[in-house]
Order: C-alpha cells, then sequence, then structure tokens
C-alpha cells in the first residue's frame, strides 16, 4: 500500500519553524513588558512613600539640607518614571508589531497546512477508488471462472431473469 507524500513538507515545516521563532519572539517582548512595567510600579511607589515621608518631615521642621535630599531623591524617580514609561510605550508599539507578524506567518502555515490536508483527502479518495477496483476484478474473475458444469452466478442471474418474464408472459 502506498503512503502519502506531501511534495510541499520541507516548505510547510519552514513555515512552522519561521511562526514558532516569532511567537517566542512576541513571548519574549511581552516578558520585557512586564518586567518594565513592574519596574514603574515600583518607582511609582516610592515616589508616594517618599513624598509621604517629605511630608512628614515638613510637619517636623527639619533642615533645609534634608528637604533638598527629599527634592532631588523625587526628581530623579520622576524622571526614572518618565523614561519608564517611554520604554512601555516602545515595547507596547514593539508587541503590536510583533503580533501582526506572527498572524501573517500564522496565515502561511495555515494555508499550505490546509493544502496538505486537501491532498492528503484526495489521495485517500483515489485509494479507495483503486482499491475497489481491484476488488471489483477479483470479484468479476472469480465469478467468470467458474468450473465446467457447474453454472456460475451470472447464469444464475440470466435463468431466474428469463423463468420470471415466460411466468410474466
Amino acid at each position: 500500500m502506498r503512503t502519502f507524500i506531501y511534495s510541499l513538507e520541507t516548505l510547510l515545516r519552514y513555515r512552522e519553524s519561521i511562526e514558532e521563532r516569532e511567537r517566542d519572539e512576541l513571548h519574549r517582548l511581552t516578558y520585557n513588558h512586564q518586567i518594565e512595567d513592574n519596574i514603574r510600579k515600583g518607582a511609582a511607589a516610592k515616589l508616594l512613600e517618599t513624598m509621604h515621608n517629605m511630608v512628614a518631615l515638613c510637619a517636623n521642621k527639619s533642615t533645609d539640607q534634608e528637604l533638598t535630599w527629599f527634592h532631588l531623591y523625587l526628581k530623579r524617580l520622576t524622571r526614572e518614571i518618565g523614561e519608564s514609561d517611554k520604554r512601555l510605550a516602545q515595547l507596547k508599539s514593539a508587541i503590536e508589531a510583533q503580533k501582526e507578524v506572527v498572524i501573517k506567518a500564522s496565515k502561511n502555515r495555515k494555508t499550505l497546512a490546509s493544502m496538505k490536508e486537501k491532498k492528503e483527502k484526495e489521495f485517500f479518495v483515489e485509494l479507495g477508488r483503486r482499491e475497489q477496483k481491484e476488488i471489483d476484478d477479483l470479484v468479476v474473475t472469480r465469478y467468470s471462472k467458474a468450473e465446467p458444469g457447474e453454472q456460475n452466478s451470472a447464469e444464475i442471474q440470466n435463468l431466474e431473469g428469463a423463468e420470471k418474464r415466460e411466468r410474466s408472459a
């Protein structure tokens, strides 16, 4: 029995590897986005905590030197949050672009996969036709090779048909 061989199998495997590579890149970008988002949230929490500490120092009437240090630290945290926001925006746009690439790679792979399925169905239908033809040939040769003196099934059917016609006439 013949086996199904798809002529574009290597191309299909190549497109599958491309799709997998692009998905891995999307996962990497998404992971980096999560890390950057956690960094930003940490900086925002530090900013909020520092502001509460600064308010407490102002209530205790601390020195100008301490307040200057707090202001410098707040400026640094604000700048870090702004830079983190920029990186998050860049990562978000990179993720959107990578999603489009993954969708395109997936479509290319699915096109070849559906072509393979169609060819495979056609192959098995043709294989079924050939098997049926071989079975029909075997049946015909079996009944056509009746032993001398014996009637084969075709002759028996002809005789039964003739008897029915005689009765009806």
